[in-house]
């Protein structure tokens, strides 16, 4: 088998040489066509050698795709995957995890190795489900999202305060979420330090009002925007009605927002496109 790759290599190097070659190979057309003529050539080579060989290379490149990868912290299998994650989260947290929900393990070959992923809580408080990632390379610190969990409450109330003034937001549902990170977070490093260091931000899901016009939803919104300045996170917005989403915004406030870029018009825009297309499948 590694002689037929060799060939196949060869022969495809021969074959991109000849127009510098010079070499006869039954030689071009006077006045030559050389680019057609080479390209002839190789097209030739190249269905003789597929005809021949063209099982063999399948069944090499089917074997490097599904190669494992050695050296890892773990088997490429869901028993070594499971419990080398489930490790990593109690070392990391100093409590002890379970699997609470799908569990995906993955090859990616030889030099990428194997990764697991699936939903985890601790064992003492299985309503606290993160999603956690292991790699048998790149990522052999797991990383996940659990430290949600310390700063939850902190984070989402004043986001909750703030939704109750106004009067268009008939209802809400609101969430600290994070990147997946290596890094071990502890409830003694502060919300602000969280906040401003880990990515987290709080999401927005609004419920308004059914069955208004655009320029009414537009102006909510707008007011909405004008007045989040005040919160100290950083925010995903998403007013719904209709059973769709409106608008969706990641706001930034921590770095600057800035409102005032936004204007009713093209937030008229914006939800009249929505309206019209719907939520996404």
């Amino acid at each position: 088998m590694k002689r037929n790759l060799e060939l196949f290599i060869f022969i495809l190097l021969c074959l991109s040489l000849l127009p510098l070659s010079g070499c006869d190979m039954n030689k071009p057309p006077p006045g030559g066509k050389v680019t057609e003529w080479a390209l002839g050539k190789a097209a030739g080579a190249l269905d003789a050698f597929s005809e021949e060989y063209g099982d063999d290379v399948m069944r090499a490149l089917d074997d490097l795709k599904n190669a494992e990868y050695h050296g890892g912290p773990f088997e490429n299998n869901l028993d070594s995957a499971r419990t080398y994650l489930l490790e990593q989260m109690q070392e990391k947290y100093g409590m002890e995890f379970i699997v609470a929900g799908d569990e995906d393990l993955v090859n990616y070959g030889p030099f990428a190795g194997a990764s697991y992923t699936c939903d985890v809580a601790p064992k003492d408080a299985p309503e606290q489900v993160t999603t956690a990632l292991v790699s048998q390379t790149k990522y052999r610190d797991v990383r996940d999202s659990y430290a949600v969990y310390f700063f939850k409450d902190e984070a989402e109330a004043p986001v909750l305060e703030f939704c109750k003034t106004k009067d268009y937001i008939l209802d809400q549902r609101i969430s600290l979420e994070m990147p997946g990170t290596a890094r071990k977070w502890t409830a003694d490093d502060g919300l602000d330090t969280y906040l401003s260091e880990s990515g987290a931000y709080v999401r927005m899901v609004l419920r308004f009002e059914d069955n208004l016009d655009t320029r009414t939803y537009a102006e909510q919104i707008l007011d909405l925007l004008n007045s989040i300045g005040q919160l100290n996170c950083n925010l995903t917005i998403q007013p719904k009605a209709n059973k769709t989403y409106l608008f969706h915004l990641e706001a930034n406030i921590l770095d600057g927002f800035d409102a005032s870029s936004y204007t009713l018009e093209e937030i008229e825009e914006r939800i009249e496109h929505r309206l019209m297309a719907g939520d996404p499948k």
